[in-house]
């Protein structure tokens, strides 16, 4: 079948609209690719079987999408964040939370309640939209890119590493994760700490930058601990599991908190959930004792092999298939 696909450009939409879509190039379907915008030319979708649209909702797009279904071209629509609760704390609230941040979740609804099928990461969002009048509601989680090189990299010391994006400020706020790590810092000298996004303005041996989506397989290859603090909050019970994944696929043992997304989550995937108050005893373990990091790595290694986007490809193609019917 031939698949049109469109999505707002960010590092989630690898998860939900351009791995998936790869994976049914490798099945033999025909992709018809935006621009680097995420833009497509509606020209080039006309015999197109179905388009799948992630995350773009504005005006201008509800327009595409109703003369694409109006000339016989079935979509599928996929959104995995709830705007509504969008964290106050976030440098980007102004942009996407309170009114606005409800502004965006009604603009989505409209789009979704056009598709044939609505996809989604979790349960908790996927009652949101039923509850919106979204009939067809389907739960996909994030996998993995099967093709990512994920070196590892050999260094002296030992390597804490956390991916963040701004939204996260949300959890430093509430957990004292900060603290966890001066305390760690101080006590062993060969710790360092490494945080991509957000900023905890350690004072030693830290590591603050940005990178893109395609450099975290390789930056992360140099944890050797991942962590992924959570405070229990509205907008966190809505995400996914996919950072303890990119994690685990490098063969790093990685700490989270017993939150959303995280529940169920263990020594079988290659960590340990850590209560908001036992990250410095947690971190502390894994740094002093040497073997309690290498056999979660390879269970979490393990773990990865089997949450790549084949996984569920079933699944997606399944939903492109029955969409125009």
């Amino acid at each position: 079948m031939r698949i049109g696909v469109a999505y707002e450009p960010c590092p989630n939409a690898f998860y939900r609209a351009i791995e998936p879509v790869k994976a049914m190039e490798r099945r033999g379907h025909e992709v018809v690719w935006p621009d680097q915008e995420g833009r497509v030319d509606l020209r080039r979708l006309v015999g197109c079987d179905v388009m799948h649209v992630y995350r773009r909702a504005a005006g201008d797009t509800r327009q595409a999408l109703s003369a694409l279904v109006r000339a016989g071209t079935a979509f599928t629509y996929d959104n995995d964040d709830d705007y509504t609760v969008f964290p106050k704390e976030s440098p980007d609230y102004k942009r996407f939370g309170g009114l606005t941040g409800q502004r965006i979740f009604a603009e989505t609804v409209r789009v979704a309640r056009l598709a044939r099928a609505f996809t989604t990461t979790n349960e908790v969002l996927a009652e949101k939209y039923r509850g919106a009048g979204v009939e067809r509601v389907e739960v996909i989680g994030n996998y993995l890119a099967p093709d990512a090189m994920r070196p590892r990299h050999r260094h002296d010391g030992v390597v804490i590493g956390w991916v963040a994006a701004a939204d996260h400020w949300a959890d430093v706020a509430r957990i004292e994760i900060a603290d966890a790590l001066r305390q760690l810092l101080a006590k062993h000298a060969s710790v360092r700490v490494e945080c991509i996004g957000v900023n905890l303005n350690l004072p030693e041996r830290y590591r603050h930058d940005f990178a893109t989506f395609q450099e975290l397989p390789l930056r992360i290859g140099g944890f050797d601990i991942g962590i992924a603090p959570l405070a229990d909050i509205p907008f966190n019970r809505a995400r996914s599991d996919i950072k303890l994944k990119e994690y685990a696929a490098a063969g790093v043992p990685w700490l989270a908190s017993p939150v959303g997304p995280y529940l169920g989550l263990g020594e079988a995937q290659g960590g340990w959930l850590v209560p908001d108050d036992g990250w410095f005893e947690a971190l502390n373990r894994l740094v002093t004792h040497r073997w309690k990091r290498r056999r979660p790595g390879g269970k979490a290694k393990a773990w990865a092999k089997s949450q790549t986007i084949d996984a569920v490809a079933d699944r997606w193609e399944r939903l492109f298939t029955e969409a125009p019917t």
